[in-house]
């Protein structure tokens, strides 16, 4: 099957929303245009170290390869297959195909089939694992739209509203999340709770009915109050709280 035939013919995937965990793990980015400098500054922002590989690099990726020397590389040639055995050794936690050349990416992905590696995509090749939404950052908090790579025009309206939308609370939000950070940075150190407290510190939090019912109403004070209680050991569950419907 050829690579134009694999793009066209793809199922429309029902895809699950996750957030993947990629600081300090191995990132092959193979391509080097625009589309390659989008992912590269994806995952660089996430904390990953990125091999680029490319007969050709724009220039925006030659500088972040001096601000980020530490986290990332770049080869300017042609995928080989000493780069295909890398992969099926289990050398990069994910690869990314973004060359013009389809067929170097249809190589790219069946040798990280093989491996169980997974791969992403940016137009839901057959093949990947992963296919990028829009986002939004801010510190710890973010926004995703995800039409599993139906239509990334919605993708970016819809975003681009939502922030719109959330803007003159998004700093409110950001600095409860923050707060929140440091306490749970705290808490984690904290060798006078035990490993099974800490793992109940933190059930809690994701379960509280108060809490929840405090950042709705957006009532951060009373948040970050109850969060503390909570990380302190001090907090004791209401019995009587309704349960919340989904």
């Amino acid at each position: 099957m050829s690579s134009a035939n694999q793009t066209k013919d793809a199922p429309l995937f029902n895809l699950l929303p996750v957030n993947l965990k990629v600081d300090g793990r191995s990132v092959l980015i193979t391509g080097g245009g625009k589309q390659a400098l989008k992912e590269v500054i994806r995952f660089i922002d996430y904390g990953a170290k990125v091999e680029v590989i490319a007969s050709h690099v724009c220039s925006e990726i030659e500088e972040l390869k001096i601000a980020y020397s530490n986290r990332l590389t770049v080869s300017r040639r042609q995928v080989g297959m000493r780069d295909l055995e890398r992969i099926h050794s289990g050398e990069f936690f994910l690869v990314v195909p973004c060359s013009l050349d389809l067929a170097e990416n249809d190589s790219v992905y069946e040798a990280a089939q093989q491996a169980n590696v997974l791969s992403a995509s940016n137009d839901c090749h057959v093949n990947c694992d992963i296919v990028f939404g829009q986002s939004v950052k801010r510190g710890h908090l973010k926004l995703a739209v995800s039409t599993d790579g139906v239509s990334h025009a919605l993708e970016r309206a819809l975003i681009g509203r939502l922030e719109g939308m959330l803007v003159n609370d998004m700093d409110r939000y950001v600095l409860f999340l923050d707060a929140l950070s440091e306490k749970l940075k705290e808490t984690t150190r904290d060798a006078a709770f035990s490993q099974e407290q800490k793992q109940e510190f933190l059930r809690q939090l994701a379960e509280s009915e108060d809490i929840y019912r405090a950042v709705s109403r957006g009532n951060f004070d009373e948040a970050r109050r109850l969060s503390d209680q909570i990380l302190s050991g001090t907090h004791v569950e209401n019995e009587d709280s309704p349960a919340r419907s989904f």
